[in-house]
């Protein structure tokens, strides 16, 4: 059999001498390829668009440029799922697995040499559309998005500790296209430590 994917050739062991066992461990790796090459694809188009076309119509961005090397993997997952697939009907993988292992090198090789570069530009492009940098709203692990925000007087020390209140304050206005007064989130960031509060002493 002749593909995109280049010659299929039978394997010596077909579906039928599976157990249920391994049958039902190669339908889910294959799935799992499927949904990690979909979800490598959707972290890069959410990025993609948030830094391409929303950047300067939000008041709060939160930038993870790193997402935007995730469209690489999607070729090794691809693989991955095809290589399941092939031994499901009865093909020999070792051409997809051994495409697999390239692609997913390659896919390290170029975001271990691309994201600090990636990220400054990404950074510096925000820059310049105006926005500041948020230490205190930027989550403190490696993962966390970096937040931005087109009014720096909103960063405040005082809304470190209540990120994902925070998170959702700004996102509302950001869908209502509105932007908060210092003194609208100075109450907000008081009313939801006090609420904390009362919420930890009655539990006592």
């Amino acid at each position: 059999m002749i593909s995109i994917f280049g010659k299929w050739n039978r394997a010596e062991k077909s579906i039928k001498e599976f157990s249920i066992k391994e049958v039902a461990t190669i339908i889910l790796c294959f799935l799992m390829g499927i949904a990690f090459s979909y979800l490598s694809l959707y972290f890069f188009l959410e990025e993609f668009y948030l830094l391409f076309f929303n950047v300067g119509d939000f008041i709060y961005v939160k930038e993870n440029s790193g997402r935007l090397f995730s469209v690489l993997f999607v070729f090794g997952w691809g693989y991955f799922s095809l290589a399941f697939f092939q031994r499901l009907v009865g093909y020999q993988s070792d051409l997809s697995i051994k495409k697999m292992t390239k692609s997913f090198i390659i896919a390290a090789v170029v975001f271990v040499v691309g994201v600090i570069p990636v990220n400054l530009a990404v950074q510096s492009n925000l820059a310049l559309k105006g926005y500041s940098y948020c230490n205190w709203f930027t989550g403190a692990s490696f993962r966390a998005p970096d937040v931005w925000l087109k009014d720096e007087s909103l960063c405040l020390q005082s809304g470190s500790l209540i990120r994902s209140d925070i998170d959702d304050f700004f996102e509302q206005h950001n869908q209502s296209g509105t932007s908060p007064t210092l003194t609208e989130l100075k109450t907000f960031i008081a009313d939801v430590k006090q609420a904390r509060e009362g919420y930890i002493s009655g539990k006592r």
